[in-house]
């Protein structure tokens, strides 16, 4: 699917702007480009964000925002309040931009925030998460869009477009894109040593291109995860279910709470469960069988 085609496809939109996340990077830089070519779009404000976790963070912020204008690009640079550390991880610095992010489109009345990130970023994604331990949930990558914030909608449409089409498009075009030095320094995270030195390894190894083989095997886990909820949602007696999959609906209740879902945890609340008929959660809450269905039960009151 083309990036035109894609954005049409996020729609119908709500009322106000949309924000688009932009460093000024090539992949953001072709997310704005896209949005200005496609007819029939509402507004949009090109959102930069400065960390202020090194040293000309500032500088780069600003010429991110003069490419935008270029492209014709309404802007804005948030700087982050408190700066991120010198030391602040990946997870940190995403953490710390879409704080800025929720806030921004909160001031300016924005249901949806639109990233760039790509085909060849959800792979990585995949396959950082098997080297960390993931269970079958976590492969399915980034999803194209989730709630970031009551109220406020990810979306990632250019999950089908790869890194290297979408750079090829802005040297078509004559476009120059901004490099963040962070990206080819493999020492300074793991996505970075993964992109520059385990990802060229895997493509001499593979038997066909590793990205490929990484997106088939999300898209397959995306799909039994939905049949899994869907299965779940339809079961009758949580007692008459597989061990497995009674861990599982488990899993979903402790998502939903936003508690820590881990094999050991679920195998221990399953026995509660399984010898009791409840079981209590770190918030409070208790796990319930009621009428053979897994519900959860509010803490009682005291006074």
């Amino acid at each position: 699917m083309d990036a035109s085609s894609a954005l049409r496809g996020c729609g119908p939109w709500p009322e106000g702007p949309v924000l688009l996340a932009c460093s000024g990077g090539a992949d953001s830089t072709f997310l704005a480009l896209a949005w200005r070519e496609t007819a029939g779009l509402p507004p949009a404000l090109a959102i930069v964000v400065d960390h202020g976790h090194r040293a000309g963070s500032a500088a780069d912020a600003e010429k991110a925002c003069l490419l935008l204008k270029s492209l014709g690009m309404a802007t804005e640079v948030l700087r982050a309040d408190p700066p991120a550390p010198a030391t602040a991880n990946e997870e940190e610095l995403r953490q710390c931009r879409y704080g800025a992010l929720i806030a921004a489109a909160r001031r300016h009345g924005a249901a949806r925030i639109l990233t760039a990130h790509t085909a060849d970023d959800l792979a990585e994604t995949v396959i950082l998460r098997i080297f960390r331990g993931t269970g079958l949930r976590g492969l399915a990558g980034i999803p194209a869009r989730r709630d970031l914030a009551p109220g406020v909608e990810l979306l990632r449409p250019l999950l089908s477009q790869r890194r290297a089409d979408v750079r090829a498009a802005l040297r078509a075009r004559g476009i120059s894109w901004i490099e963040d030095p962070t990206n080819a320094d493999p020492a300074r995270n793991a996505r970075a040593r993964l992109r520059l030195e385990v990802m060229p390894a895997l493509a001499r190894v593979a038997t066909g291109d590793p990205v490929l083989a990484v997106l088939r095997l999300a898209n397959e886990a995306r799909a039994w995860s939905a049949s899994l909820d869907a299965l779940l949602a339809a079961a009758p007696d949580w007692r008459a279910l597989p061990p497995y999959l009674r861990e599982q609906a488990i899993a979903a209740q402790l998502r939903a709470l936003g508690e820590t879902v881990s094999p050991a945890r679920l195998r221990d609340l399953r026995g509660a469960l399984e010898t009791r008929g409840r079981a209590g959660v770190r918030s409070g809450a208790e796990l319930v069988l009621g009428g053979g269905r897994l519900g959860m039960a509010e803490p009682i009151a005291r006074t």
